[in-house]
């Protein structure tokens, strides 16, 4: 015999999440990299104030895995975290996925898998899952142009350094700006891969091992050289 279905139960409405597309401007968005691999980001700890300015009551969690743990294993053996948001009356939003990563962005074994690695996660797992179920910063991910703030007002071009006579241009010197953004860089990296930086830097360039890397980060060449191989530190 078929089964009854006349009277089946109307089908729940889906839960209304918050709606965060439009929150970001300029203001809220950071760079890291230069050049071809400069990125904008919004920073995790400024994520949360916008969620607790225009999404009050949503929390972010992490889904426990079988053994009680946050750190989920994939079939290949790598790992990752699946994060979600909860509403103020009972709303979840869908799980989202997010792999755990080393500095450049490969999958890290569950077995070799740190502290560390899983807290870099969680926040990254926070901005994108915001992204995606709330459409906060989705900007960044699309590539689109961000609400400025400040439209009316027109920001200062910086001033190129005054080229000298006689020397190639990977010699040339480095902008006063130029060369502040690079320090500013730099001085973001995480201890370790500052280390690292630094080391190849110096073999680069051939410095000693004495050598401080700051003033000798001088030069056009400098700059190209970080817009190249940055990306492996961050």
């Amino acid at each position: 015999m078929p089964p009854e279905t006349n009277n089946l139960p109307p089908l729940s409405q889906s839960p209304q999440f918050p709606n965060l597309g439009n929150v970001i401007t300029t203001d809220d968005v950071s760079q890291k990299g230069t050049g071809s691999y400069k990125a904008d980001y919004v920073n995790w700890c400024r994520t949360m104030h916008l969620l607790h300015d225009h999404a009050p009551g949503w929390q972010f969690c992490l889904a426990y895995y079988v053994d009680n743990s946050h750190v989920w294993k994939a079939p290949n053996g790598t790992a990752y975290v699946i994060g979600y948001f909860t509403g103020p009356n009972g709303e979840r939003t869908p799980d989202f996925p997010q792999a755990i990563m080393d500095n450049r962005n490969n999958a890290i074994a569950y077995e070799k898998v740190s502290a560390r690695d899983l807290t870099d996660s969680h926040r990254r797992c926070l901005c994108t899952a915001a992204a995606a179920q709330f459409g906060l910063a989705w900007q960044l991910w699309a590539r689109e142009e961000v609400e400025n703030p400040h439209r009316g007002e027109s920001a200062p071009t910086a001033k190129p350094a005054a080229k000298i006579e006689g020397i190639a241009d990977k010699d040339q010197p480095l902008s006063k700006e130029d060369r502040e953004q690079c320090l500013g860089l730099v001085k973001e990296l995480t201890p370790d891969n500052l280390a690292r930086f630094c080391t190849d830097f110096r073999r680069n360039f051939n410095l000693s091992d004495s050598d401080r890397v700051a003033p000798a980060l001088v030069s056009v060449k400098h700059q190209h050289w970080m817009n190249t191989y940055l990306k492996n530190y961050v």
